[in-house]
């Protein structure tokens, strides 16, 4: 039988390896802007992680502005505040530097820069009609995948409670992405391991999706390989070289794959918490994955047994069902390793369960988790995680 019918896109060119970012002042020349702004997170700048960035800008003429005010969950009024600094200021180039948050704040500040009203204007998929202004992302965590995907996750402050939000659009994908694993290293072990895991679950929902294609197949599974070989070892030593190299090139192929086909019930929830708590997206992530999983194997038992396999379970001589179940085992082995809290532990409360299942139902990529979820399967997998 013939492959089905599929989109593959992949807007943003990518260039990787140890040092690239030293080459962004040469790379900025492309853009023939005259005023660039850097969108990053005050972390970010006590780390030194700008210092090569800046030097290489100001060495290539261009006039560089700093915005500092990402938070880890990046919020509207932080986007509706950079957008008037960078239309005050005449910027025409935006350069995201850090994880997601701050990658995903450029979007929203490029889009409010040409496109105007505020970021709440423009939730939902396709709602952009102009181009962003140009953005270069820097990604300094291997976990996102913002760095080529046209998604911006925002919280809405204006409702009560705080819901995250998304703008998706290719209008907003970045130009450009600068993807040098050296600025990993040395990465706190907590930070490298909610991140990775965010990368961990972007590939197996990519995987595992209802839309998921041939070439996001591909991706998806050589970044599990590579986060399963890797994520232990970076997190027991942040200045290993080979697996900062080995996570980076994970993180960014899982952003390429659930670009191209979705996320799932993970998500869903991660996103849901995330809203109410403020809890770090990563965590937020990892804490649910493995439930989501056990729920959702019985809808393409083939694929959870193919992901059992990448993680370096040994399959052989198993029914398709226990192979299945083995990469639920793993992901839980992973995450016991490397020191993924409870639910509890990061401020999820029980008496929230039904409003928080109510809210993961109404996320936009529920349709392609591989097992239908519905209000109360979320609260059943709430409550199970709890346990």
């Amino acid at each position: 039988m013939a492959h089905k019918t599929f989109v593959f896109d992949s807007p943003t060119k990518i260039i990787y390896g140890a040092g690239v970012v030293d080459t962004i002042g040469d790379e900025v020349k492309n853009f023939n802007a005259k005023k660039a702004m850097i969108v990053t997170d005050k972390g970010i700048i006590k780390a030194g992680l700008l210092e090569k960035i800046k030097e290489s800008l100001h060495a290539s003429g261009l006039q560089l502005l700093i915005f500092d005010e990402v938070e880890p969950n990046p919020k509207d009024i932080n986007v509706e505040k950079g957008a008037a600094l960078a239309t005050k200021e005449k910027v025409d180039l935006l350069i995201g530097v850090g994880g997601g948050s701050s990658m995903d704040t450029a979007k929203g500040i490029g889009l409010l820069v040409t496109n105007g009203g505020s970021i709440r204007d423009y939730w939902g998929l396709d709602t952009v009609s102009k181009p962003a202004l140009p953005i270069i992302t820097v990604p300094t965590t291997a976990g996102t995948g913002s760095e080529v995907t046209f998604w911006a996750v925002i919280d809405d402050t204006s409702k009560d409670p705080t819901v995250k939000e998304s703008v998706g659009s290719r209008l907003i994908c970045p130009r450009l992405a600068l993807v040098d694993p050296l600025l990993t290293l040395g990465l706190p072990s907590a930070l490298t391991a909610s991140t990775g895991m965010d990368a961990l679950t972007h590939a197996i929902e990519a995987y595992t999706a209802t839309l998921a294609t041939p070439f996001s197949d591909a991706l998806a599974m050589e970044s599990i390989r590579l986060i399963a070989d890797n994520l232990r070892k970076a997190y027991a030593d942040g200045n290993d070289v080979d697996a900062r190299d080995g996570m980076m090139l994970g993180s960014l192929m899982a952003g390429v794959a659930f670009f191209n086909s979705d996320i799932a019930g993970v998500h869903c929830m991660a996103e849901a918490i995330g809203g109410l708590y403020d809890t770090p997206h990563g965590i937020a992530c990892a804490i649910f994955l493995p439930y989501v999983m056990e729920y959702s194997l019985i809808g393409n038992l083939e694929r959870y047994a193919d992901i059992a396999e990448a993680m370096g379970e040994n399959i052989d001589d198993m029914s398709l069902r226990d192979a299945a179940i083995m990469s639920v085992k793993a992901v839980m082995t992973l995450m016991d390793d490397i020191g993924i809290p409870s639910p509890q532990e990061v401020g999820v409360k029980k008496e929230d369960i039904v409003q928080l299942s109510r809210i993961s139902s109404g996320n936009v990529s529920v349709e392609s988790n591989p097992r239908k979820l519905l209000e109360e399967d979320f609260v059943k997998i709430f409550k199970k995680s709890m346990l």
